[in-house]
């Protein structure tokens, strides 16, 4: 998807994990546990399927500016990997993909697979990105950024 901003702007959006939950509505709280410069770890009660909350820990991977990454370290999914992969267009437009690789299975498993057949995991997919989106042009057009 093109995001008229540049790939900094985008990618500063990407790192400020804090901000998650204002604009993801499924993350309900976040704590950074550990963060340096290309890393950062966190624990996030984020809802699951619309049944229940779960916590998962998360570490976030910076390769600026191209590529955020994020993976499960303990959580619902047997594995769980997402990424943001950034292109810059020109000077004021980014063009983000955002991909997944979702592994179910556990005591999870069932509802995990029913998630993944579903089009739920693409449709929240769709939902952050169109919030990245949003901030990013919302803040190069000098409005505020709003909740999705």
């Amino acid at each position: 998807m093109d995001i008229r901003a540049s790939r900094e702007k985008v990618f500063a959006i990407l790192k400020d994990v804090e901000s998650y939950p204002k604009m993801f509505h499924y993350l309900h709280q976040l704590k950074v546990i550990s963060r340096n410069k290309n890393h950062l770890i966190a624990e996030i009660l984020e809802d699951l399927f619309g049944l229940v909350k779960v916590w998962v820990r998360t570490r976030f991977r910076f390769e600026e500016p191209e590529r955020v990454t994020i993976e499960q370290i303990r959580g619902p999914f047997t594995k769980a990997i997402g990424w943001f992969q950034l292109q810059k267009k020109d000077e004021t437009t980014t063009s983000l993909v955002h991909g997944a690789e979702l592994t179910a299975g556990g005591p999870m498993g069932f509802l995990g697979l029913f998630f993944l057949r579903s089009g739920e995991a693409k449709r929240r997919m769709m939902q952050e990105v169109l919030a990245i989106k949003e901030r990013a042009e919302a803040d190069t057009e000098g409005g505020a950024p709003q909740k999705s």
